[in-house]
């Protein structure tokens, strides 16, 4: 039976031309498929003139040219002729006059740069981290750095106490950060050289702070290895480049950042832990209206965009890199990065980042911008057309008990940003006479408490 449609593992063609043999080269690059002879991109048969002679044609130019054997199937349909190639997905690269091509979709692409350094490292199931380098020895790498790191994997509970017996070859070894030969792992020397950037010249981070797309006013360069980068990067951009908002627990004085802690750690780690080094810097963007970190290397191909904003696979692009960073807890093998990123925003008040792939890398994008938009539309949720009590003013009245401060209720109810919370919670509970003041006359006193109304009660019960 004909299927009905083009998809990443069929191809109809109406006649033959030579050129298709970049499309078949493609597609055993990927998954294998089946070409159509003879078959209108509307799946309709339109037969072939020469199919005897197309049928020793083209499975002998396959073997030649790219080394592949081909399955050639004459078939009929209205005793129209039409060929089946079914073509076989190769476990090694496979080139086409030294060059190679990728099916993705329906469209076939040609592989250049470091779209072709990651495809033959995956065809050899290896990846770019885990190349040994000739040049590199154990004194290039910081000790001190490797001894903090088995603290935290010990404390991690992810690598046992008998770490701290072994020297830097066996522990390097037992971390499987050698190769066959005995060279140190390009992952080693990103987490723990002491002058990275020796042996990787692009691995440094470009921060900088813009006025419009093009004009900048400040910016920074971050060279480290990667476990004192994330540091130095988070560090960088408190004290220069973001502001904190002042807010008071109790008689406290707290300063809260523009953007949560967790969720710019989060994407940071993404960013240097996935990132192809074999592409351009990682750069970190911050004007008045958003943050946006890029790194190079798009998503692996079995993730799209949309799955990010729930549970997913992990899938590591670096996998030794990735496995340091588990084992010291900066990170969790469960693909729950990005996801606590939108958990950590949702809870500040703020959108949920925006996740894009762009210029050959992947971003993650912080907005404030529609911050106010976003609290005056989550305020007019709280209030329904039909007048029941939103669930969010079921669950505030839920946690009151006797008088509370509104830091006592945004603790318990784990809520960060202060104007949120007042706009989203408490500012529709008192207009609903669900809570309120146990001195009204005093709106803005440090003092001020809440307790539930007659109506609050009678909801709560």
């Amino acid at each position: 039976m004909l299927p009905l449609k083009e998809t990443d593992k069929i191809e109809f063609k109406s006649v033959w031309k030579d050129e298709y043999l970049k499309q078949i080269c493609g597609m055993a690059n990927a998954r294998g498929g089946y070409m159509y002879i003879g078959i209108a991109d509307s799946g309709e048969v339109t037969g072939i003139s020469n199919p005897e002679k197309l049928m020793e044609e083209i499975p002998n130019k396959a073997t030649n040219f790219m080394g592949i054997v081909l399955q050639v199937a004459l078939n009929y349909k209205d005793k129209l002729p039409y060929l089946t190639l079914s073509i076989p997905e190769n476990a090694l690269p496979v080139s086409f006059k030294g060059k190679y091509y990728m099916r993705s979709g329906t469209t076939t692409q040609e592989l250049n740069g470091s779209s072709l350094y990651s495809f033959i490292y995956r065809k050899q199931n290896i990846t770019w981290d885990e190349i040994g380098v000739e040049s590199a020895s154990f004194k290039d790498i910081e000790l001190a750095l490797v001894h903090k790191f088995v603290d935290l994997a010990i404390s991690a509970n992810r690598l046992s106490s008998e770490a701290r017996k072994l020297d830097l070859p066996s522990l390097f070894e037992s971390l499987h950060l050698l190769d066959d030969s005995g060279h140190i792992r390009r992952a080693a020397l990103l987490a723990f050289a002491k002058d990275p950037v020796r042996f990787f010249p692009l691995m440094y981070v470009k921060i900088g702070r813009f006025v419009s797309d093009t004009d900048i006013i400040v910016q920074d360069v971050i060279e480290d290895n990667l476990f004192v980068m994330i540091e130095k990067i988070l560090a960088v951009l408190k004290t220069k480049y973001l502001k904190s908002n002042i807010i008071y627990k109790g008689i406290h004085r707290q300063e809260q950042l523009e953007y949560p802690d967790n969720a710019l750690r989060e994407a940071i780690l993404n960013a240097i832990v996935h990132r192809d080094y074999t592409g351009s810097m990682t750069q970190v963007r911050v004007n008045n209206k958003s943050l946006e970190i890029w790194n190079a290397g798009l998503l692996p191909q079995e993730l799209k965009i949309e799955m990010l904003y729930g549970q997913h696979a992990s899938i590591p692009r670096n996998r030794t890199l990735a496995n340091l960073f588990f084992r010291s807890g900066y990170i969790e093998a469960w693909g729950r990065g990005t996801v606590a990123m939108v958990k950590e925003c949702i809870e500040w008040g703020l959108p949920k980042p925006n996740f894009t792939e762009c210029f050959g890398g992947f971003s993650v994008q912080f907005n404030k911008d529609t911050m106010q938009d976003t609290m005056q539309d989550t305020m007019q949720d709280t209030m329904q057309e039909d007048g029941n009590i939103s669930p969010k003013l079921v669950e505030l009245i839920s946690m009151i008990s006797g008088e509370m401060t509104r830091d006592e209720l945004q603790t318990k109810m784990k809520i960060r940003n202060r104007d949120y919370f007042r706009i989203a919670y408490i500012k529709p509970a008192l207009q609903e006479e669900l809570i309120e003041m146990i001195a009204p006359d005093k709106p803005r006193s440090k003092f001020q408490k809440y307790r539930l109304t007659s109506k609050g009660l009678k909801i709560k019960k």
